[in-house]
């Protein structure tokens, strides 16, 4: 199953210029399975994307990407409505695991030279042993900084997933996170991150995967 799980619209993420029919529509034509809407720090486009996805008999998974003093987190299965522009990490982290929710540090080795010269020995280590996966496909991210990130999780054991991160309809699905089974809701998602069923990809890996007429 071909789930991009980063993407932004213009309903909650002023940097976007996603419409969310137009996001639904384009999905479908490239040949993805689902995506998941990741606002900043907020869940309604989200919401407004998942009910035009059922509409259109197209999956859409609720998510947030959540500003933390350790970087930027994707929480998935345990959102709030609205967060505050900063949210503490151990904060952030004591609240996902008490409602069954993963969290995934996403493009965390952009523009860095990784989780242990960006925050220090402890709080890098804290870190990487209480999150769920990384993202290490990240459409914004250069190659090598998506191979960094990829090396982080094979030290650590963690899952890589894989997103476009797009913020215009022509960045959709040029990372995606690769599922091993079909997921039929969003706590099937948490579950099969959680079990690491999941690889992550960039879209020419992928065969049969064709650009929307959108973008012609």
């Amino acid at each position: 199953m071909l789930v991009d799980l980063h993407v932004h619209t213009s309903v909650s993420s002023p940097c976007s210029q996603i419409e969310p029919r137009l996001l639904v529509r384009a999905a479908k034509e490239m040949g993805l399975d689902a995506l998941c809407v990741t606002e900043h720090e907020e869940l309604e486009g989200a919401e407004v994307a998942r009910r035009l996805g059922e509409e259109a008999g197209f999956p859409v998974f609720r998510g947030v990407e959540v500003y933390t003093e350790c970087g930027d987190m994707l929480v998935f299965g345990a959102c709030r409505r609205r967060y505050p522009v900063t949210t503490p990490f151990a904060e952030l982290l004591e609240e996902v695991r008490g409602l069954g929710g993963v969290i995934i540090p996403c493009h965390p080795c952009r523009g860095s030279l990784g989780f242990h010269h960006t925050l220090g020995e402890e709080k890098a280590e804290f870190l990487l042993s209480s999150v769920d996966a990384i993202e290490v496909r990240n459409g914004g991210s250069s190659p090598e900084s998506n191979q960094a990130a990829e090396v982080y999780a094979s030290h650590y054991g963690l899952p890589g997933v894989g997103g476009s991160d797009a913020h215009f309809i022509m960045q959709l699905g040029r990372c995606l996170t690769v599922f091993e089974r079909d997921l039929g809701s969003e706590e099937e998602l948490v579950e099969e991150i959680k079990a690491g069923r999941c690889r992550a990809a960039y879209a020419a890996e992928i065969e049969g995967l064709r650009t929307s007429s959108l973008w012609r």
